[in-house]
């Protein structure tokens, strides 16, 4: 178990994301769509994780990975 909490920078995490990011797209509109469309994801990606790992982290014991990854499994982006 981890003794500190894990806070992801959103912004810099969906930065990382899309950096090598080179989409498939035929014209520049659909793929800054593409790219707009990963950045968000990963944005709001990091930023359920870090409401996770809020709600499964205890001052005293730290988090359980095991219980953290159950949780990111369960994450949807509706």
């Amino acid at each position: 178990m981890a003794k500190d909490k894990l806070q992801i920078d959103r912004e810099k995490f969906a930065y990382a994301v899309v950096a090598n990011y080179q989409p498939n797209e035929k014209t520049d509109l659909k793929a800054s769509k593409a790219v707009l469309r990963r950045f968000l994801i990963a944005y709001y990606l990091a930023d359920q994780f870090n409401t996770l790992e809020s709600n499964h982290f205890d001052q005293d014991k730290g988090w359980d990975f095991s219980l953290l990854a159950k949780g990111l499994d369960q994450i949807s982006l509706h």
